[in-house]
């Protein structure tokens, strides 16, 4: 179990980024996280990931997995949990990437670092994966560089390396954002099927997408959590004045992906 116990997060200046806020991820159960931008989604997976920008600091707060503080460890241990126990799949598939290596080569070390695996089996496992997310191109996908690739066919890149390491606990930064229709109905697949038994925590504005994945989702504003519900109660019952607008420019849009214009 993954459990954020009253996390307040400060920047460099002193501003809070998030305050107070707790939630528990459970293996099995996806939980929806939307809001403005800037009301502080990024800044939470930033915190679970121990990777908050220079000068940002946790100023109260716990971040259990499975018991262990990891906001109490070195930065050198706390980097074994990443990959293997919490996942990450970024907004823009591109920053998950060296620009300077071929695809191949970035896949096989990070499953020779995480799995310890030999570099032939790491290969294989490669292969296997890329598969696994469609991409049917393996040997020309394994020896292009990032830049040659679609953002498309990088997020699935990136979600055939998170198949091969099988996190518990995975963390999704709006990852639908940047893709195209197609693209996007992969991705929400595979995470409901090929991932169901991993806690996932889902940022999102795709409303559609909550749905399909989420149980339960919590609202965001200005770093604090001002309601969680169930997604289908949510949506018929908001109980904070800013949730019914948030309600009501998501049905404007039809339930899709949308800016938050009318809430700023």
């Amino acid at each position: 179990m993954l459990e954020v116990k009253h996390l307040t997060v400060r920047s460099k200046e002193g501003r809070p980024l998030v305050r107070d806020v707790s939630f528990t991820l459970t293996p099995g159960e996806p939980l929806g996280l939307t809001g403005a931008s800037g009301s502080g989604k990024t800044t939470i997976i930033k915190a679970v990931m121990g990777i908050l920008p220079y000068g940002c600091v946790i100023e109260a707060g716990e971040i259990l997995l499975d018991g262990l503080s990891l906001e109490k460890l070195p930065a050198r241990e706390r980097r074994k949990y990443c990959g293997t126990v919490l996942g990450f799949i970024p907004q823009s598939p591109m920053t998950a990437f060296d620009p300077h290596m071929r695809i191949g080569a970035q896949m096989v070390q990070t499953f020779r670092l995480r799995l310890n695996l030999p570099k032939d089996k790491a290969l294989t496992l490669a292969r296997e994966q890329l598969l696994a997310v469609n991409l049917e191109d393996v040997e020309r996908i394994l020896n292009s560089f990032p830049s040659q690739l679609s953002g498309g066919m990088l997020q699935r890149v990136s979600m055939a390396c998170l198949g091969g390491l099988a996190p518990r606990y995975i963390l999704a930064d709006e990852p639908t954002s940047a893709l195209d229709e197609e693209n996007r109905d992969h991705l929400l697949t595979l995470l409901r099927d090929t991932y169901h038994s991993a806690g996932i925590l889902f940022v999102s504005h795709d409303v559609s997408a909550l749905k399909m994945l989420c149980r339960e989702t919590v609202i965001l504003e200005h770093g604090t959590i001002i309601e969680r519900q169930n997604i289908e109660a949510l949506f018929a019952h908001p109980q904070k004045a800013w949730t019914e607008a948030f309600v009501r420019a998501a049905e404007a849009q039809k339930g899709g992906e949308w800016s938050w214009k009318d809430l700023q």
